[in-house]
This record gives structure tokens, C-alpha cells and sequence, in this order.
């Protein structure tokens, strides 16, 4: 993942610390200070390229730090942040220029989303650049990539399949990247936009589409012109939208919100998923027709488990990238080595990558199994007679695992997670806050 350098301005000391460790997890660079006259001396010495603000803030407000960076620093994208009802604000900032805006309470994968639209355009204006390499030695992955280098030169729609985690956005980073595209890449997990605003996120909107859109705005289709438009986990794509993409990928035409005029964009879709969309199909809840649209050029990519020779190749560059963000040597032991080839991985490269990030972090010189926090989970969960613990706690530790398990898999979305516990979101963010995941 390419490197960000992102501000966040917000008073509230939880949610600042909490946004400075998801966005440094995601590996941005991160300022975070509490108010706008704290932000005015980083912005003026550091090479500061997105700013998340709250609207609210001591002293300066955060639609006033806006104009201010608008006007001394308008290469920077700013994401403003607001309270239920005051749609006024939001509709304020995007007038004095911000990218987009967001109501608390939000998901953390929506404010994600936003930031690596932002880095998008962030570097297309500084030209094209290298993603970070598509690391693999197996047999497997080398089909895959004979392939996509086949599909890039094509205009036609490209299908990803693959389990969560296992590297869908960065093969199709890669398709635009071989595609000769002068456009951006703009990656959007549909599991993480709400379905009310779902419309227009992906088609835009015109100035009274609905309460409080004083503005017109384009959307992802639009933003992505001559570019490509990544759709992760496209099953999750509300049943009513999915006429409206099956138009666009045939005629390649679309209506904003609110409008009757016909729009064209040149963006090329490539979707991905890691359900069975024919299952989805008979289960009515994806359209038949949308599915032999997008099903024409298809890459598999195979999980991890089954392509265990990539797994060292894989370590040794995660390896090397957190070092190198730690300014640390850690090195992996043999018996470390050796345990990391015998898991299966069911959260993939990610899980690969979460686990040797963490052992980067805690382990001073060398990685050794105890490191690794992979005991018990060879097969799954082993759990054994009690051994002077009561059964509350037993059982309160098998649902921690569970649950991280379920967040690694789903790449920490936390709605597809709390689905795959079949808990609702309430539930799982009381028990991620008592476990402190």
C-alpha cells in the first residue's frame, strides 16, 4: 500500500487517538492534534496531502481551518466530519471546496474508503506509481497474472474471485496499472456504504435530490472517467442499483440522482466478491443478467492455504516493509518460519500480514513461534479440559477468538463481520470494546 500523509484535526481525545491507529494500521503517516491552531503550523512545514476535520471545534472552527487550507494549501483534500443535524455545515464544506463529508457515527471502512479516494487523486496529480509488487512464486498465482496481463488490454469489465483477504484489490490495481488507463483508480467496498446513500455515492447527485443536497456532486462513476472503478465485494450491491450498473456496463451511460440527463463516463468496472454469485442469483439477491455481464472475464485467485509456497516469499516482504517502518531488523526463526507454512491462513495474505506486523512490533530481535499467537488455531480452535479456569472464562475466551477471527477474515468490515457471528452491529462493537479488538 502506497504511503498517505493524513492530518486529523478533532478535540475529542478517544476518537482522535481511535482514527490516528486505524488510519497508521492502514500504514498512512499521521498527524493528529486537537484543535485548527495546532493543525496551521503542521500544514505550513509538512507535506500534509489529506485532512479529516471536525466541523466542531475550540477556537477556529473546522469550516473555517477549511478555507484557510483551501486558500494556502488547495492541493490537500479535506474530509469534513459533522454531528447528526447539521446537514448546514456539511453542505458549507463541500462549498468551500471539501471532498466529501461524513455524520457521526460512521463506520471506520467509509472513512477509509473516502481516504483512499483522496490518495487516488492525491497521486494521479503527482503521475503514475509503483503499487508494491504482487509477490508469489507459486504456479497458481503466475496463471492468474498470464491472464490479467491478457485482460488489462481490454476495455471489457473484469470479475475477481477470492476468499477475504487474499489480495483482490491489489490484482485489480494492477489491471489498471498494465491497462495504459490515463485515468485514477478508485477502489470502493460496497459492504461499506450505507444503502440509503448507496445511489448516490455511485452515480452522483444534482442540488435537490434530497434534503440537504444544496450542491451537486459527481459520483464514483464520474470520479473514475478513463480510470477503472474498483467494486469489492460487488454482491453486497442493493438489488435496486444493480439495473442501474448493468445499464452503464452496456451502454456506458448513467443518470445522476435527481436529473434526467444522460451522462457518459469512460471508467472501466472491475468487480470483485467473495460469495458464490450464482448462489446469490438463485437466492434472488443478485441479478442474472448483471452476473453474465460481469462474468465474462473472470481471475480466480486461489486462497493462501492452497498455495503454500508463497507464504515464505510473502513473510520475507512484510518482513522487510515493517522493519523498515519500525526502523527495526527483526528476522524470522526457522521453527517460526516453518509454523507459518503449516497454517492454513483462513484469513489469507492479510491475516499474514496483520500477524507479522504485530510480531514486528512486540519482538525485539527475532520472531519465534510463541510470537506468532498461532497456538490452537492449526485446524480451528482446540480447546481442551479447563485448567483453573472457570467456565465463563473458558467460554469467554473462545468467543474473543471468534470474533477476531471474524474480523481478520472480513478484513475488520465490521457490518459483513457482525453477519458472519450472526450478531447484529451493536453486539459486536460492546464486545469488541470488552475484549479490545
Amino acid at each position: 500500500m502506497a504511503s498517505l500523509n493524513v492530518l486529523v484535526v478533532e478535540d475529542e481525545k478517544v476518537h482522535r487517538e481511535l482514527l490516528k491507529m486505524t488510519l497508521e494500521e492502514e500504514g498512512y503517516r499521521v498527524w493528529s492534534v486537537p484543535s485548527a491552531e495546532k493543525a496551521l503550523p503542521i500544514l505550513a512545514q509538512e507535506e500534509v496531502e489529506v485532512a479529516v476535520l471536525d466541523v466542531r471545534l475550540p477556537g477556529m472552527s473546522g469550516l473555517e481551518l477549511l478555507r484557510r487550507i483551501k486558500q494556502e494549501r488547495p492541493e490537500v483534500e479535506v474530509i469534513v466530519i459533522t454531528a447528526f443535524g447539521e446537514i448546514e455545515d456539511a453542505v458549507s464544506a463541500i462549498k468551500a471546496g471539501a471532498f466529501h463529508y461524513l455524520v457521526k457515527p460512521y463506520e471506520p471502512e467509509v472513512l477509509l474508503n473516502l481516504i483512499r479516494r483522496c490518495g487516488e487523486l492525491v497521486r494521479l496529480r503527482k503521475g503514475p506509481v509503483d503499487s508494491g509488487p504482487l509477490v508469489y512464486r507459486s504456479q497458481a498465482m503466475k496463471e492468474v497474472l498470464r491472464q490479467a496481463e491478457i485482460f488489462a488490454r481490454t476495455e471489457a469489465p473484469v470479475l475477481i474471485l477470492g476468499e477475504s483477504g487474499v489480495g483482490k484489490e491489489l490484482l485489480a490495481r494492477h489491471l489498471h496499472e498494465r491497462s495504459g488507463r490515463k485515468g485514477p483508480f478508485i477502489a470502493v467496498n460496497c459492504a461499506a456504504i450505507p444503502e440509503n446513500i448507496f445511489e448516490a455515492e455511485l452515480f452522483g447527485y444534482e442540488r435537490g435530490a434530497f434534503t440537504g443536497a444544496e450542491v451537486a456532486k459527481p459520483g464514483l462513476i464520474e470520479e473514475a472517467e478513463r480510470g477503472t472503478l474498483f467494486l469489492d465485494e460487488i454482491g453486497e450491491m442493493p438489488l435496486n442499483l444493480q439495473g442501474k450498473l448493468l445499464r452503464f456496463l452496456q451502454e456506458g451511460e448513467f443518470r445522476r440522482l435527481g436529473s434526467n440527463q444522460i451522462r457518459k463516463s469512460q471508467a472501466r468496472i472491475v468487480a470483485a466478491t467473495n460469495e458464490d454469485l450464482e448462489k446469490a442469483v438463485a437466492e434472488k439477491r443478485f441479478r442474472e443478467d448483471l452476473y453474465f455481464r460481469l462474468n465474462v472475464l473472470t481471475l480466480k485467485i486461489p486462497p493462501l492455504r492452497e498455495r503454500p509456497e508463497d507464504i515464505l516469499p510473502l513473510a520475507t516482504y512484510f518482513l522487510e516493509k515493517f522493519n523498515r517502518k519500525y526502523g527495526k531488523k527483526v528476522t524470522l526463526s526457522a521453527e517460526a518460519a516453518r509454523r507459518l507454512v503449516e497454517y492454513p491462513f483462513p484469513g489469507n495474505v492479510r491475516e499474514l500480514e496483520n500477524l507479522l506486523h504485530r510480531a514486528v512490533l512486540v519482538c525485539p530481535k527475532e520472531i519465534r513461534p510463541e510470537d506468532l499467537g498461532l497456538e490452537g488455531k492449526k485446524q480451528g480452535l482446540t480447546i481442551g479440559l479447563p485448567s483453573g479456569k472457570t467456565l465463563p472464562e473458558m467460554v469467554a475466551e473462545v468467543e474473543r477468538l471468534l470474533i477476531r477471527e471474524a474480523l481478520e477474515r472480513t478484513g475488520y468490515v465490521q457490518t459483513r463481520a457482525a453477519k458472519l457471528l450472526g450478531i447484529d452491529e451493536k453486539s459486536l462493537r460492546y464486545k469488541r470494546k470488552k475484549y479490545g479488538l
